[in-house]
């Protein structure tokens, strides 16, 4: 898709990236620190919060950067793992939105051996896994952030050992989800793992239904009226449901 840069879908952008910072701050899943970015489709450019707590932000504080991780627009300072979100869209086409976060459930399983073990529900959309990078420190350089990329292959997430995880989604909304997924099913293994030994879903090769992701018409909007992002009728009025019948 190529999208016109027109200031109204550039503005609606950065509305949706605070809505999504919003959301998993109050999912627990974004601290602050951390950050969330969004392609600006058809260029080489994305959007990402500044260098502060990312609850705070609104959209006039929402920095334009390209894929050499300058900042383009916006006031910044702009996070130090940019280089992060940058390399994951030069090499993934298919991703919309890029998470980074310090998710205390996500850091302890990717510490583990066995690291994600598909056994719930909240875990199949990761069926097909998420790697593990064990380059601890900050990635704040794009030599790193490539062999992280490396490492994610075409997963759409990647724990980094000891230090936090990566999550990739087809949009700002899909990365959400997934991040707040990726958190609940750790931290259901961790409990599980205290009473039994966990063992994989017989269908959890099923794996990630992106068309759910890209168009989550159930899950994103109990989300944005669970945390009061918005109001219950503007919420219904941007919902895109399926026909009935039909399915993902």
């Amino acid at each position: 898709m190529i999208i016109q840069n027109s200031k109204p879908k550039i503005e609606n952008l950065k509305r949706r990236l605070v809505e999504g910072i919003q959301v998993i701050t109050g999912e627990g899943v974004l601290s602050g620190s951390g950050h969330l970015s969004a392609r600006i489709p058809g260029t080489e450019t994305f959007l990402i919060n500044p260098r502060f707590a990312g609850v705070l932000a609104g959209p006039k504080d929402i920095c334009t950067v390209n894929f050499a991780g300058k900042r383009i627009a916006g006031k910044g300072p702009i996070p130090s793992e940019s280089p992060i979100h940058a390399a994951v869209y030069k090499a993934r086409p298919d991703v919309g939105g890029v998470i980074h976060c310090h998710a205390r459930y996500s850091i302890l399983v990717g510490l583990l051996e066995t690291g994600l073990v598909p056994f719930n529900r909240e875990a199949r959309i990761f069926a097909d896994g998420v790697p593990i990078f064990h380059e601890s420190r900050g990635i704040n350089d794009f030599a790193l952030a490539e062999r992280m990329v490396e490492n994610l292959g075409s997963h759409f997430a990647t724990f980094l050992r000891g230090h936090g995880v990566v999550v990739a989604g087809p949009g700002i909304e899909g990365a959400c989800i997934s991040a707040i997924q990726l958190e609940r099913a750790c931290q259901d293994q961790l409990l599980m793992m205290s009473i039994t030994t966990v063992k994989p879903m017989t269908a959890s090769g099923r794996g990630r239904n992106n068309a759910r992701l890209e168009n989550p018409y159930r899950a994103w909007p109990f989300l944005l009226y669970k945390h009061k992002v918005k109001s219950k009728a503007q919420i219904r009025a941007g919902i895109r449901t399926l026909k009935e019948g039909e399915h993902y």
